[in-house]
């Protein structure tokens, strides 16, 4: 294909196309002299096979280039068996063939090396050095028996008991002291309570991590009390309106600006369980009979919360629910028949439930309506200081804990007593 004129892309001829490997060498190659060149005649060596040079004298070789050499090359097939050249490289039946073997994982004669990219969680077991075992000790740690539940369904495990006795006696002086005095007191008593057990709730949840607009829940917490003595049922819907507003605006123009979502939903929660529930207090304070259902309520749920705590103390036994481990059945039941027997024996010589002599109906249905709201309320409140993580939601009582570990029943127990006097038509108005 020399010498043939042909055309590119362009158009443009060319000529002379050589296809490399087919030309031959400028330069022949001769055996003995270096293919760079460059070396004079004299220095080329001669072929292997030729004689070596002798002198004119024939006194020997002239500088034979070989003389250096053990010997002349030879072919693998003249070279003695014992040349280490005819040995093998390694004995197959000893090291070499444990290199080769499939041995097990982590040892050295894996077939295969396929390193993790990653390193492992928990470090490799060391197969090449034994395993210590350890030796049981001598005697085994004898574990404490299991303490058994105890307390109001029973939440009385470790409590200062004569401090609580104290303490709940002088609240209730107070709360008796204020029904006396008239429904202006005991609507101011109630507010400063409320407003005390909102800061412990948003308290308790900020130790958890959340961020609350606090401020804002508490006088919520309040103005709703107030609003519904006031204003009676038509002010709630206007309160807690405003309130969600408000929470929203909070968070808008960066006051917190910490999970608005989430905070919000907190905030509004605090609201409607401490301030909502607590407002029926207002409604109730609103009629003339109003104390006396406020106080059917203060004594239903006390003996409720007296009745769990003996009972559950003396023989309960078995657990009552997960998210309260201390409580018992043993307590409930105890707790449900305390409250009931108080509506029957107490409840029914006070108005509006008692207003006719022998007629116990009103209570009769009173004890009932009591005795399934108040463990509700206190099963409801175990459950958030369980997610929360704490075991009070306050100190402010000695020896109880926070005011919210002792109206988490009556919350409850509020609004349930409300609307059975407003079932049974014992309101004046």
């Amino acid at each position: 294909m020399n010498d043939q004129q042909g055309r590119g892309p362009q158009g443009d001829e060319f000529e002379d196309i050589r296809i490399l490997g087919l030309d031959s060498p400028d330069d022949d190659v001769e055996p003995g002299r270096s293919v760079f060149g460059g070396e004079s005649a004299a220095d080329e060596l001669p072929h292997w096979t030729e004689p070596p040079a002798v002198d004119a004298t024939g006194g020997g070789p002239v500088d034979d280039p070989w003389a250096g050499l053990e010997g002349t090359p030879r072919w693998s097939d003249d070279v003695p068996v014992d040349h280490e050249s005819q040995q093998p490289v390694g004995d197959q039946s000893e090291a070499a063939a444990v290199f080769f073997d499939d041995g097990p994982l982590g040892s050295a004669s894996g077939a295969e090396f396929d390193p993790p990219l990653l390193p492992p969680d928990e470090p490799l077991p060391d197969f090449g050095v034994a395993e210590k075992v350890h030796a049981p000790p001598a005697e085994e740690p004898v574990s404490p028996p299991p303490q058994r539940p105890s307390g109001r369904g029973g939440s009385g495990g470790g409590r200062d008991v004569p401090l609580a006795i104290v303490s709940g006696v002088g609240l209730g002086a107070l709360a008796l002291v204020a029904f006396k005095i008239g429904a202006g007191a005991t609507l101011a008593l109630t507010t400063v309570l409320l407003v005390m057990a909102a800061a412990e709730f948003f308290l308790a949840v900020r130790r958890a991590g959340y961020q609350p607009a606090s401020f804002l829940g508490i006088t919520a917490v309040a103005a709703l009390n107030l609003g519904a003595y006031w204003r009676f049922e038509a002010a709630v819907p206007l309160i807690l309106g405003l309130t969600v507003l408000f929470t929203l605006f909070w968070y808008l123009t960066g006051v917190d600006r910490q999970a608005p979502m989430l905070n919000v939903s907190v905030t509004l929660f605090g609201v409607l369980y401490v301030g909502l529930l607590g407002s029926f207090v207002g409604m109730m304070l609103t009629d003339p009979n109003g104390i006396g259902m406020l106080l059917a309520a203060v004594l239903c749920t006390i003996g409720y919360d007296t009745g769990g705590f003996v009972v559950g103390g003396m023989i309960g036994r078995s657990p009552l629910s997960a998210v309260s481990p201390n409580k018992t059945m043993e307590g409930l039941i105890g707790g449900m028949v305390a409250a009931f027997a108080i509506a029957m024996l107490v409840v029914g010589r006070i108005t509006p439930f008692g207003q006719d002599p022998g007629d116990l109906g009103s209570a009769f249905i009173l004890g009932l309506v009591v005795a399934l709201a108040a463990p509700a309320g206190d099963l409801c409140e175990s459950m958030i200081k369980r997610d929360l993580g704490i075991k009070d939601m306050g100190s402010i009582l000695p020896g109880h804990g926070g005011l919210m570990d002792r109206f988490d029943a009556l919350l409850f127990v509020l609004p349930a007593t409300y609307y059975t006097a407003r079932l049974l038509d014992l309101f004046a108005t």
